[in-house]
């Protein structure tokens, strides 16, 4: 225990905290590199940007492929240096001599991209860990929680997907909800939504329960409908917003059980209902976030309850998103290991902070192999509905350490 003490809270903390960070970026960056194609999603991003600006449809209009709203070929444009190849099957077959050269641009912009996902991601953790910090003779976070939320972030940084993104915009806006800089709160929150539709849950709630943003986050709603119209061909953009309406549609009522929501979970032990009923349940439960959050912002310091406002945001996308993809949970995985962080910290070490750190665990168990099989599909959900389950004992009984990390 002494060794993990000098290890997370030296003043050299931040130190190895970085060097885990940058260890983790080589890896992908080497993987994403001689693999472009292997275990990732971005191919859907690259086939979208380069449909965006031939204009040529970006939806499949099957729930497949490219589930986003327009603006977002966007943020991925800037690496779209080469396309990928169509037939991905025999792209990876391919020998790497015969690929290398004639891909390269491709191979180069997937890494930068990687740089820039998982660059914002990590900057937005060690913001947020340098805000908590307490004052400055107190050892930051970062350490710490870096080493908790990295299980659920291996596989995402891996694939690329822009639920990196997401989690990081979610942060960084409750962080200026926190420092009351409502313009910057209200840019974050837009880029969530640019960077997933999931991006409105925490838009509509932080919204909702901040003044100060209930005028600015319509006129960024209104750029946000703007950025689409940067397209040259006006009829073609609202031919692609109807398109992504039905294809949106379509995917909210997904086939099988290859998600990792609520309904998944009661699904595999055999209590399957139709998404018809499951609709109820998961507007109740919207109700049930709204009322608990507000709460939160009710008793806890102002600098405190945004964060707790925004890990209950992302509590709910994860158990009661219909589409909800074991990646996805990078989302959450900063907020368990801050509050673990956090406890540690304060030294209120109760069944409960190992309660959090199983849960940091358990949230990277698509990194477990032959436990992930075991695990698939149930476990992730259950573990979102414990921390929810956490959220709301905190919303009525305030927990005396994160009032001491809102002092100033």
């Amino acid at each position: 225990m002494e060794k993990l003490n000098a290890f997370f809270w030296s003043p050299k903390s931040d130190t190895y905290a970085k060097r885990i960070w940058l260890l983790f970026f080589a890896i992908v960056a080497v993987l994403a590199f001689f693999q472009p194609a292997q275990r990732n999603i971005t191919h859907h991003y690259s086939r979208a940007a380069y449909s965006w600006w031939n204009s040529e449809n970006m939806y499949s209009l099957e729930g497949k492929g490219f589930l986003y709203f327009p603006q977002s070929v966007l943020i991925y444009t800037p690496f779209a240096w080469q396309e990928f190849p169509k037939d991905l099957k025999k792209f990876n077959k391919q020998p790497l001599s015969e690929t290398l050269l004639p891909t390269l641009m491709l191979r180069l912009g997937e890494v930068f991209y990687r740089a820039f996902s998982l660059g914002l991601f990590g900057w937005a953790i060690w913001r947020m860990c340098r805000f908590f910090r307490a004052d400055t003779t107190v050892a930051s976070l970062f350490c710490l929680v870096t080493v908790l939320a990295l299980p659920a972030s291996l596989t995402a940084g891996r694939n690329g997907q822009f639920n990196m993104l997401l989690s990081a915009s979610m942060i960084l806006a409750a962080l200026a909800v926190s420092e009351k800089r409502w313009w910057p709160a209200a840019a974050w929150l837009i880029f969530g939504v640019i960077a997933k539709p999931l991006g409105l849950v925490p838009l509509l709630l932080l919204g909702a329960l901040y003044r100060p943003l209930w005028w600015r986050l319509p006129l960024g709603m209104l750029v946000f409908a703007g950025l689409s119209f940067m397209h040259y061909d006006p009829n073609y953009v609202l031919n692609q917003w109807h398109m992504c309406i039905q294809q949106v549609t379509v995917a909210s009522i997904p086939p099988g059980n290859n998600f990792d929501d609520i309904a998944a979970m009661f699904r595999t032990f055999g209590f399957d209902l139709p998404d018809k009923q499951w609709f109820p349940v998961r507007a109740v439960f919207a109700f049930v976030t709204l009322g608990l959050a507000w709460r939160v912002k009710k008793i806890y310091p102002a600098t405190v309850a945004p964060i707790l406002v925004t890990a209950l945001s992302a509590t709910y996308l994860m158990a009661f998103n219909p589409r909800t993809e074991t990646v996805s949970y990078i989302i959450l995985s900063p907020y368990v290991a801050l509050f673990a962080a956090i406890l540690f910290r304060e030294k209120a070490v109760t069944p409960v902070v190992w309660i959090l750190v199983f849960l940091c665990i358990g949230l990277g168990s698509d990194c477990y192999g032959d436990i992930y099989k075991l695990t698939r599909i149930w476990f992730k959900p259950l573990l979102a509905l414990v921390f929810f389950f956490i959220l709301g004992m905190w919303a009525f009984r305030k927990s005396r350490p994160f009032e001491l990390a809102g002092r100033p």
